[in-house]
């Protein structure tokens, strides 16, 4: 089949025609040939360049998709492309890690994200859409169980609306759980602090923190009224600026040295416990103190620091001086009673030998006169002779008291039996009943005047005809004496003042001193001492003077 080199437009025929054009000269229209030829050349030529700029433009573009999905693919943050449908048209290689259980495109950020049929309410894509601005929000995705945050960028066409999202979303659930962390550490800190805040304010002593300088770090706000005296808290600042004008004096008031200081120390790993010192330069004057410190260490042991507590004692140190100086003069006091009693006790004893030999003279004249005399003088001497031996009562009762206060308070069994028997045979026959004892008890020599003078005075008031009991029983462990009789008894009213007539000096000439030795005995064995009813609530019917003593052995 023959070629067909014809023109589609149609020149061909053009050509023709023209060459067919009666009077036209033939060179004429060669040249309006290769003109329409050299056009279309031209022509030709641009499209052939608009066709390699086009296919340049189109590689260009594609190198640029590749080098912005390399640079996405790179990221550590998912990136997606969201249509106004919320249906995600691409997304980079870390969207497709974060959910690598199924193919992201086409299928909606809200069914992806968090498993749900329809929008989120709170959803960074959304926000975008509606408002034409870049939205941010942190947001806990249950579905996921992790926590996102998100940055939907909207994407505007040339008239400005909004037509895709970009959405960009980095998993900050590590973050969130080291916040929480964090959080949880300083409400803890928090709390530490306030209790130790707590600690310092109820602590009643001023309280210095230091660092692992030396510094003053911090101070309780009794700091404040130890150094002037008035309350209230004191700034660390101006502790710092008084801290250097103080002097720290020992006990004997030699200047401490820096290195011997219990804040020092403890910071080289010292603990000091209770140190007294002087503090000089304070405007309340000399502070005496009492001054603890013990090193702080961190978990790993080594000193970040130290505490030091300082307590004023300066009242205690003043009242010291007062007791020393009271001690000394009660010491002195002391020294000059002993050389005064000793003197008292030289006195006493010449003046009751002399008084005793005196005496037993005037009864040994009397007993004479008595032999010699009748009548009405002999009457006088009777009473003479009564004086007398009553004088001698008195004297030695008074020689008994003064050997209980010098005796030993050392106390030794005595046979309680062997007593009470002793002192019987000195009385009249049938007067005293008594069934007897097998009770040692703890007591001294002294022990027989108790009952000589508890049965002299049951047979000297009580009358001619009194009878007298004694009876020794064990009660709370203690045995317990009564000498009961059948006298007149002791009114109520005067039961526990009988025992006292001789201080209170309600008596004649010797009366109440032999109770009151009495009182003074019992006590000096360890027991007690009360008058008593024979009869209960029946004084009329008789006294009855009941004392305890301690049992040495049982009876056996």
């Amino acid at each position: 089949m023959p070629q067909d080199n014809s023109d589609p437009a149609g020149r061909d025929e053009i050509r023709e025609s023209n060459l067919t054009e009666p009077g036209q000269p033939f060179n004429d229209q060669i040249r309006e040939l290769q003109t329409e030829v050299d056009a279309l050349r031209r022509e030709n030529e641009a499209l052939r360049l608009a066709d390699t700029r086009r296919r340049e433009s189109e590689e260009a573009l594609r190198r640029e998709n590749e080098r912005i999905n390399a640079i996405f693919s790179a990221l550590d943050t998912g990136q997606s492309l969201i249509d106004l449908d919320m249906t995600i048209m691409w997304v980079n290689q870390k969207t497709r890690e974060f959910f690598p259980e199924n193919d992201p495109i086409g299928d909606t950020c809200y069914r992806l994200f968090e498993g749900m049929d329809r929008e989120c309410e709170v959803c960074a894509a959304r926000i975008a859409r509606s408002t034409g601005e870049v939205a941010k929000i942190e947001k806990y995705i249950p579905h996921r169980g992790r926590w996102f945050s998100i940055v939907a960028q909207p994407i505007k066409d040339a008239s400005g609306e909004v037509v895709r999202i970009l959405e960009s979303y980095t998993d900050i659930t590590e973050q969130k759980e080291g916040e929480a962390k964090l959080r949880a550490a300083v409400e803890k800190e928090h709390l530490r602090a306030t209790e130790l805040d707590a600690i310092l304010a109820s602590i009643p002593s001023a309280v210095f923190i230091y660092d692992a300088h030396g510094a003053v770090v911090r101070v309780n706000d009794m700091v404040r009224q130890v150094i002037d005296g008035t309350p209230g808290p004191l700034e660390t600042v101006r502790f710092k600026k008084l801290w250097a004008t103080f002097g720290i004096l020992q006990p004997d008031g030699m200047p401490i040295p820096i290195k011997a200081t219990p804040h020092y120390r403890a910071l080289h790993g010292e603990t000091v416990q209770g140190e007294e010192m002087m503090i000089t330069g304070l405007s309340r004057g000399v502070l005496w103190a009492d001054i603890s410190a013990a090193p702080i260490h961190d978990a790993g042991g080594a000193i970040v620091g130290a505490v030091a507590i300082l307590t004023d004692i300066t009242g205690r140190k003043r009242g010291e001086e007062v007791l020393k100086r009271h001690a000394e003069e009660l010491t002195r006091l002391h020294s000059d009673l002993k050389t005064a009693n000793r003197e008292a006790n030289l006195y006493l004893d010449i003046l009751t030998h002399d008084i005793g030999n005196t005496e037993n003279v005037s009864r040994l004249y009397t007993d004479l006169l008595l032999d010699t005399l009748n009548g009405e003088a002999a009457g006088y001497a009777e009473n003479l002779r009564r004086s007398i031996n009553r004088s001698i009562e008195i004297l030695g009762n008074v020689s008994t008291i003064r050997r209980i206060y010098r005796a030993s308070p050392e106390l030794t069994p005595i046979d309680l039996e062997g007593v009470i028997t002793g002192m019987i045979a000195g009385f009249p026959a049938g007067t005293i009943h008594y069934s007897g004892t097998r009770y040692q008890v703890l007591a001294d020599d002294l022990l027989p005047v108790i009952f000589n003078n508890l049965i002299g005075n049951a047979v000297k008031h009580g009358g001619p005809d009194v009878e007298v009991e004694i009876r020794v029983d064990e009660v709370d462990g203690e045995v317990r004496v009564s000498v009961e009789d059948t006298g007149r008894g002791v009114p109520d009213m005067d039961k526990y003042a009988i025992f006292r007539r001789y201080e209170q000096q309600k008596r004649g000439v010797g009366e109440g001193l032999g109770l009151y030795l009495v009182q003074i005995l019992v006590e000096h064995y360890g027991g007690r001492i009360w008058a008593d009813d024979r009869v209960p609530g029946r004084p009329e019917e008789g006294a009855a003077f009941r004392f305890t003593l301690q049992i040495a052995q049982g009876p056996g």
